[in-house]
């Protein structure tokens, strides 16, 4: 696990009803989301990639594909294992630098249950509004609740 994946773990966690499997293997053959997330009192499970590239191509093709290749199989895991039920939603939540966020929404085919967020304030534990040390976290929200208000400054990158 990298730096960046800690950081983003720290944010998911932070709430204390998040439970985290990092490089869980969903499928034989296909890359390993970085983490996975689970928030019990919430029935939600979340497949979560983090990214610092600054030209993030594979995992458009990931994001892309990520029902059949991430959803069911681990939905039928959990299941299977009895950790989650039919009731549980799933999701994406894809955290990559703030200059990569608009590059990265235009690529994703269908943005359904995805959440892009910045890897900026998922790094910055001293921007985090209250609201993120707390249950009430919503990770469907696409976006990190900073104290100041404010949202990532997301821009087109000018490399690519």
């Amino acid at each position: 696990m990298d730096r960046h994946e800690e950081a983003v773990l720290q944010l998911l966690t932070a709430n204390g009803d998040t439970f985290i499997a990092p490089r869980y293997e969903v499928a034989d053959g296909w890359m390993c989301p970085s983490l996975v997330a689970l928030r019990p009192a919430k029935k939600q499970v979340w497949v979560v990639e983090v990214s610092a590239s600054g030209y993030p191509l594979s995992l458009v093709d990931r994001i892309n594909q990520r029902i059949e290749k991430w959803y069911a199989p681990l939905l039928e895991q959990l299941q299977r294992l009895q950790v989650t039920h039919s009731d549980w939603s799933i999701g994406l939540l894809v955290v990559v630098r703030d200059d990569q966020i608009d590059w990265l929404r235009a690529r994703i085919q269908d943005m359904a249950g995805v959440q892009v967020l910045s890897l900026e304030t998922a790094s910055s534990p001293w921007a985090w509004d209250g609201v993120v040390w707390t249950e009430d976290m919503d990770f469907a929200a696409g976006h990190i609740p900073r104290k100041d208000g404010a949202q990532p400054a997301s821009t087109v990158p000018t490399t690519h």
